[in-house]
């Protein structure tokens, strides 16, 4: 069934989503962007590692079912960047022992290492209020983050 109406972004991470289920490797869809002129971004991750054959994988199976004679578009199918936000509790979960850069939904900015997570929020480890106090650890909930990056180290 091919798609004859204008790409939206609903149709396309229903048809990654599809893609995703004939996959050997535990992949999931992270994000899907559509923006002007039908430049389609599909973005996967994995609470192990994204392999390139994956990404090819959905990239064919999206395109087979996209009718170029009706809607032109351009198709991108990648692993989820390392500078962008997270979304889930798996990718928290996945990135414990790391350092993460929270901004929460009060604006407040928080940055500490990740030492727990589970399905309803992210536990923090961060530097004390004063150099010779000791860290403490905060809970966030999921719901208080307006956004939260992992900070990329280069040690």
């Amino acid at each position: 069934m091919n798609i004859i109406d204008m790409i939206n972004k609903e149709q396309v991470e229903k048809l990654a989503e599809e893609a995703i289920k004939g996959l050997e490797a535990p992949v999931y869809v992270a994000d899907v962007l559509v923006k002007a002129g039908n430049v389609i971004y599909v973005f996967v991750d994995s609470d192990e590692h994204v392999h390139i054959e994956d990404c090819i994988v959905i990239s064919k199976y999206v395109e087979s079912k996209l009718d170029r004679e009706v809607e032109d578009y351009e198709l991108n199918v990648s692993s989820y960047g390392a500078t962008q936000p997270l979304k889930f509790p798996r990718q928290y979960v996945k990135n414990i022992g790391r350092t993460l850069e929270v901004v929460k939904t009060d604006d407040a900015e928080l940055t500490g290492e990740i030492v727990a997570a589970n399905d309803g929020e992210v536990v923090l480890k961060v530097a004390g209020k004063k150099k010779k106090d000791e860290p403490v650890q905060l809970a966030i909930p999921y719901n208080e983050i307006k956004e939260a990056k992992i900070k990329i180290s280069f040690k």
